[in-house]
């Protein structure tokens, strides 16, 4: 029978040196870690509970007077849900009580904010690391609790836009849609590292301004070889994320050009010289052309961050221009009214539009344009764009918000 093992001083004193090596490359793991770097303060409780009712413009005050602001410079549309605003700036994204503005929860990293939108009933923080805003988080509404995250090769400067099931993000080169749980849908441009050869189309083409809407997302591109804009509308959910399916991909009639909206069977892109709304079918023939009364100016460059400035109504979509607002139908995208002088889309309160325009919040008739009400609206010296959201509708009123430039205002 073999003798039983006995530790010796030796044992011992190698067994230390291991637990110190593990629990030096350990704290060095957590001292450089990404999550030594993020900072989490999740709600205490459920949000205030908000009375509904009513269609919510009976419930507009005759006067509106602001009852907080903050500083938002990377959201570039006012995001409430669930009586939770959300403003982002300095790397922090922060879920605000409606009525009061306090921080009910926040997400903050050392990393500067590309863009944080609203999808999938939840928040999309896009942090920068080098030159790409590969850091994607999703945060709960009701206290900012994390869920599904991933990194990827998305270009910045980036903006999202979102359709029920799919986000799609922005970019010059590269373009990326995201399902619900933030698995890449779609690769569409200069894959970084592509896996397999000869999957895209059209590689080297730049991309202008893009929709996303029932499944389909439209792009335009400007293409090396080619001297007018072009046209791809393909599938957000193709079988293999980097094997486009392109429904049709068509050249336009001149070198600018904005994709404004996108329905199941139509497509609208905004031409200049002269200014008008081209309107393609499913398979890229034109059916409609629209004349449009804004300057031709403001169809000249690209929209921000690669997106038309549009909101959904009841009836349609509400784009605007940069100096002018124009109604569309939903199916035909067909151009319903233009009201000259608005400073944003608007957006909806109960089956109205509130339309923001200097020096007032108007209450429209989405579907004629007829004005309903006006609320006067004092903006100090700002008299640039206007961003606007309702909160809430109900007994205790409804709570608006602009947001002008980078602050979110709420009014009441």
């Amino acid at each position: 029978m073999p003798a039983p093992e006995r530790r010796t001083r030796g044992d011992l004193f190698a067994a230390a040196v291991v637990a110190v090596a593990v629990l030096v490359a350990a704290t060095g793991l957590w001292w450089t870690s990404d999550a030594r770097h993020t900072t989490l303060l999740i709600a205490p409780g459920p949000a205030r509970q908000l009375p509904t009712g009513g269609s919510g413009a009976e419930l507009l005050p005759s006067t509106l007077v602001e009852s907080w602001r903050a500083p938002s410079a990377a959201t570039p549309v006012p995001l409430v849900q669930d009586g939770i605003a959300v403003t982002a700036a300095d790397g922090k994204v922060a879920g605000r009580d409606l009525i009061s503005g306090s921080v009910r929860w926040s997400y903050q990293r050392d990393l500067p904010l590309c863009t944080v939108a609203a999808a999938f009933n939840r928040v999309l923080a896009l942090y920068q690391r080098g030159q790409t805003c590969s850091e994607v988080s999703t945060l709960r509404w009701a206290d900012g609790r994390r869920g599904p995250q991933r990194t990827g090769p998305v270009q910045a400067p980036t903006r999202v836009t979102a359709d029920g099931d799919h986000a799609a993000a922005t970019g010059r080169r590269y373009l990326e849609v995201w399902r619900t749980d933030l698995v890449r849908t779609l690769s569409y441009g200069r894959l970084p590292t592509p896996a397999q050869p000869n999957t895209q189309p059209r590689p080297d083409c730049t991309y202008g301004s893009l929709a996303l809407n029932a499944g389909k997302l439209a792009v335009v591109e400007r293409c090396p070889a080619e001297r007018s804009a072009r046209l791809t509308v393909q599938r957000a959910h193709p079988k293999e994320p980097d094997r486009p399916e392109v429904e049709f991909s068509t050249l336009l009639p001149g070198e600018q050009a904005q994709v404004v909206a996108v329905s199941a069977q139509r497509v609208a892109v905004a031409l200049p010289g002269p200014a008008r709304l081209l309107v393609l079918d499913a398979r890229g023939n034109q059916v409609a052309q629209y004349p449009l009364a804004v300057p031709d100016a403001e169809l000249r460059d690209d929209p921000p961050g690669g997106l038309a400035s549009v909101a959904r109504t009841r009836s349609g979509w509400s784009w605007f221009t940069g100096s002018a607002t124009v109604a569309l139908t939903a199916d035909d995208l067909r151009p319903r009214w233009t009201r000259a002088g608005a400073l944003g889309p608007g957006s909806l309160v109960g089956g109205w539009l509130l339309l923001p325009t200097p020096g007032a919040l108007r209450v429209l008739n989405a579907g004629t344009g007829q004005e309903i009400r006006t609320l006067p609206v004092d903006r100090g010296g700002y008299r640039g764009p206007v961003g606007t959201a309702v909160g809430a509708a109900g007994e205790g009123g409804t709570v608006l918000l602009e947001l002008r430039g980078d602050t979110l205002v709420a009014l009441r």
